[in-house]
This record gives structure tokens, C-alpha cells and sequence, in this order.
């Protein structure tokens, strides 16, 4: 199978058999390809479940708080409101009523991170204070009462 990239994005020369068609992503190798075909035929069967594009979750004022399923981590651009400068930072990704919601609080991600939880972890995060341009999040797990 031969594979150039075109503007970002692969383009295959499709195999003769699907068996023999092998295509690999960053993200996944395909071994079923014989099944997705399949599946690809049915998808007006199929409804959406989630909604995988990340929203911002933003918590204001001390004393906010939300409950999230913690489900990883992920890099996002952030551009500075004065400079204009783009940096690279980490956030935090929950699960949150069927989306996904991110929040890339330095101590927030920092307190995750010590944690060691592992995704599919329920939580509740609470803004706290703000300690000159940091905020402080109280991290806790949730449980059955």
C-alpha cells in the first residue's frame, strides 16, 4: 500500500483485498478493516453518544464547583491576553454529562497529576481561592453515600 501526505493528511492507495489492506494511523491500527467496512455501511442505524470536542470548563468565583469523571490529560495552545504569545500547556479532561470539558488550571493539573488517578475516575473539583495569578482547586473523589 503506498501513503503520501496531501495538506495533513494521508492519502492510501487502497490494496486489492481488504484482507490484505493494512493502515495504520498515529492513533490506531486498523486490523478489522473487514469489520469497519461493514459497520461503515451502517451507520444510519447509529446515533451520536458523546460529544468528543473538548469545552472549556471554567470555574469563576470561590466556592464553584463541578463533578467530572477524570479521564486524562491533553495539550492545548493558550495565548496570552497582553503579549500575544502562544504557549503550550496541559489541561485536565473530564467527562462531564456526555462531553468532554477541559480545564488547564496549573494547580488543578498539578493536584491530578500527584494524585496518580487513573482515567475513569470519578471527582469533584472546587475553586478555592486565587493567590495572585494562581488558582487553588480542592481536588476530592467521589463515592456511593
Amino acid at each position: 500500500m503506498d501513503n503520501s501526505i496531501q495538506n495533513g493528511t494521508v492519502a492510501s492507495e487502497v490494496a486489492t483485498s481488504t484482507d490484505q489492506a493494512e493502515i495504520t494511523t498515529n492513533f490506531a491500527n486498523l486490523e478489522n478493516l473487514s469489520s469497519l467496512l461493514e459497520a461503515s455501511a451502517n451507520l444510519e442505524d447509529l446515533e451520536p453518544v458523546i460529544q468528543l470536542t473538548s469545552e472549556y470548563v471554567e470555574l469563576a468565583k470561590p466556592g464553584e464547583t463541578f463533578k467530572g469523571i477524570f479521564i486524562g490529560f491533553q495539550s492545548m495552545n493558550v495565548t496570552d491576553k497582553t503579549t500575544g504569545e502562544q504557549t503550550e500547556r496541559t489541561a485536565a479532561r473530564f467527562l462531564i454529562n456526555k462531553v468532554v470539558k477541559i480545564n488547564a488550571g496549573v494547580s488543578l493539573v498539578r493536584e491530578l497529576k500527584n494524585a496518580g488517578l487513573p482515567a475513569g475516575t470519578p471527582v469533584q473539583v472546587t475553586y478555592v481561592k486565587k493567590e495572585g495569578n494562581l488558582k487553588i482547586y480542592a481536588l476530592e473523589l467521589l463515592g456511593k453515600k
